[in-house]
């Protein structure tokens, strides 16, 4: 991108002035010489210095313009890569969650499962002290039915 320092020194105008001698300027004189001025001649130049400064202006607003549009464009660009960020942070963390509700139920599964074993335990334990051979036996046999694969997998 040309800033305005380089549209300037690009422009034909800039270039003519810039280049030109003051021996060779139709409106400079010498001391001995006086050259006759041209009210003419001026206020085409007046208009023509105007003109240049208007342009100069523009092109410094156009510059000013230019940038602001791509600092806004940045910025943008700065804003959706955020956002893409967030997103991929809130898909990793709506799985992390789901793993761990998953989990969770399963814990629950084997807490329930856990609290069952230990509730027959205890009824065969209380049995067992109230020296009722009876019913120490009814529970052995009720808890071997129902878990014909746990005790394998002990």
């Amino acid at each position: 991108m040309l800033n305005c320092h380089d549209r300037r020194s690009l422009s034909p105008f800039r270039a003519t002035r810039t280049e030109s001698s003051p021996e060779s300027s139709p409106l400079s004189s010498t001391p001995n010489e006086q050259a006759p001025i041209d009210s003419a001649a001026l206020d085409a130049r007046a208009r023509f210095e105007a003109a240049r400064q208007k342009l100069r202006a523009a092109f410094d607003a156009l510059d000013a313009a230019l940038d602001r549009q791509a600092d806004r464009a940045l910025e943008q660009a700065d804003r959706l890569a955020e956002f893409a960020a967030l997103q991929e942070d809130r898909s990793r963390l709506a799985l992390e969650l789901e793993t761990v509700h998953q989990r969770a139920r399963a814990l629950e599964a084997a807490n329930g499962e856990a609290a069952r074993r230990i509730e027959r335990a205890a009824a065969v334990v209380r049995a067992v002290l109230t020296d009722d051979s009876a019913e120490v036996v009814e529970p052995l046999a009720e808890a071997a039915a129902a878990e014909p694969h746990a005790s394998r997998e002990a």
